[in-house]
């Protein structure tokens, strides 16, 4: 299987996420909302080092500064999606996308974001005070003079300024978290996702996670700046402004563009239909997405309406073996591909998936409402379990002869396959 995912499977891994994150117990989401904020507030304490630590470079040469700092920020977000913690800003992205697909309700986006943000919230407060404040870490003159400048200047901007820059903030962070997501090694992961982020940290965009240490650990260390105008000139617009660039980045990107746009112009064409299941069903981990055009992901080897290369009939006609045609995807235990091959009954007899579950890989058919949250248009009179798979073709007059590609496409990377046939639909 491919380390790597198409948009279309990124965002369907999306709203796969975001239904993990919904069953989340409120003890659960407690615990990992706060272990989020201790977490992220790594990036904000080496940022802080770096402007603290380097004042005559400050002082030269503040862009090279900024550049630091973005280079090294990306570090706690890392930690937080590696771990599969609760960051306010993520959720807001992933929540998004769940109730514009339809997989969650607003009681539930609700719920994650007040208990994120304020979580997140004491996690930060918890590091500035106990592990930097009380160890001394922050007590140096260098840290105290860089914190202390740091806080003022972001107090400085007015409400709107903060909520303009909140915006463009998480909407960086959403396309960090969605990067991501299209990849399984984590030095790819940490790559991508380092990007966006150093993008919005080296241009100096708003985001409120971040500010809950960099502004609270100034207060800390003597910025003139009260709590109610941390509140009101900080914390309010910067929140406003995440919600805004997270929530416009999941509909714009995840839901319109790689789903409503791919399914609409897939059912307009009649474009082959596929099973589409979350390999990685798991809490605290984020969903990976397979699609496959057979039917054996659902532990069954189920009826389908196109004919398949390697059927007797159609290898004999075309003289070449599947695994000549199709290479390292043919899987000698998939009857897609070995005809010959008869599924275990013990694998007949696995429980259905689970209802509010993205259709999970290995288990049976999914319930009606889950199949549509993974496929918009799913056809009604399709009984479950039985997943109907179409031949997409064109014709190309070349030379007297007609081609037909099909889609063979495993995990959505496509690959065609031409057979020569003669213009009555034989073979060639």
């Amino acid at each position: 299987m491919s380390d790597f995912m198409t948009p279309h499977e990124t965002a369907l891994a999306c709203v796969a996420t975001c239904m993990k994150k919904a069953r989340l117990r409120p003890d659960t989401l407690i615990v990992s909302s706060l272990m989020a904020g201790v977490l992220f507030s790594t990036g904000g304490m080496l940022h802080t080092s770096i402007q603290s630590f380097c004042p005559n470079l400050m002082a030269l040469n503040p862009g090279l500064v900024h550049l630091l700092q973005g280079i090294v920020y990306p570090i706690g977000l890392f930690y937080v999606v590696i771990m599969g913690v609760d960051l306010f800003n993520a959720n807001v992205f992933y929540f998004t996308v769940g109730v514009l697909r339809g997989a969650v309700t607003i009681f539930d986006l609700l719920i994650s974001w007040s208990i994120s943000w304020l979580l997140n919230l004491v996690g930060n407060i918890f590091v500035c005070y106990i592990v930097c404040h009380f160890s001394t870490v922050t007590l140096k003159p260098d840290f105290v003079d860089g914190s202390v400048a740091i806080a003022m200047e972001k107090i400085t901007f007015r409400f709107h300024q903060t909520l303009i820059k909140g915006i463009a903030g998480n909407f960086f962070v959403s396309l960090s978290i969605y990067l991501q997501l299209m990849a399984k090694p984590l030095h790819v992961k940490f790559l991508l996702m380092s990007l966006p982020i150093f993008s919005f940290v080296a241009l100096g965009f708003t985001h409120v996670v971040a500010d809950m240490f960099l502004v609270t650990i100034g207060m800390i260390n003597g910025a003139d700046i009260g709590v109610g105008t941390y509140i009101w000139k900080l914390l309010l617009p910067g929140t406003l402004g995440n919600i805004i660039g997270g929530g416009f980045f999941g509909l714009v990107f995840p839901w319109y563009l790689h789903l409503v746009v791919v399914e609409r112009d897939a059912h307009m064409l009649k474009l082959p239909k596929y099973d589409e299941r979350d390999e990685q069903p798991e809490l605290g981990v984020d969903s990976r997405i397979v699609r496959s055009r057979t039917s054996t992901l659902y532990g069954s080897r189920l009826p389908t309406n196109r004919t398949s290369l390697s059927s007797e009939s159609e290898n004999k006609q075309a003289g070449t073996p599947p695994e000549q045609i199709y290479g390292d995807n043919v899987d000698p235990l998939d009857p897609e591909f070995n005809p010959s091959y008869d599924v275990p009954k013990e694998e007949e007899e696995e429980d259905n998936s689970p209802s509010g579950v993205f259709p999970v890989l290995g288990m049976g058919p999914p319930l009606q409402r889950e199949r549509t949250i993974a496929s918009a248009y799913q056809d009604s009179d399709e009984s479950l379990g039985h997943i109907q798979s179409h031949s997409s073709s064109f014709q190309s007059h070349r030379s007297g002869s007609v081609y037909t590609a099909r889609d063979t496409s495993m995990r959505g990377q496509l690959m065609r396959v031409f057979t020569r046939t003669k213009p009555d639909g034989s073979a060639a």
